[in-house]
């Protein structure tokens, strides 16, 4: 089933604010693998006006476009020295 772009949306400020809560305890953002991932593919999706895969690890690609583009989307994360990751 296709997400909507208010639940892409939706899904994504969930994600970040895990995220932010995992920070706040401690948890290094190098930890955080999955939650940048999913992060990353929700935000790739909704600048591209687009839809996240259906099949998990899909070969390929994470996203799909509105004009069709598959988009393969690796996230990382690094915390700077100023404490922005």
């Amino acid at each position: 089933m296709a997400l909507t772009q208010m639940q892409i949306i939706q899904s994504l400020g969930e994600a970040m604010s895990w995220f932010e809560r995992e920070l706040e305890w401690g948890v290094a953002p190098t930890e955080l693998r999955h939650l940048s991932g999913r992060i990353g593919e929700l935000y790739s999706a909704l600048i591209t006006n687009g839809q996240m895969v259906i099949e998990v690890n899909q070969k390929g690609y994470d996203v799909v476009s509105s004009t069709g583009e598959r988009i393969s989307v690796k996230t990382t994360a690094k915390m700077d020295s100023n404490g922005h990751i």
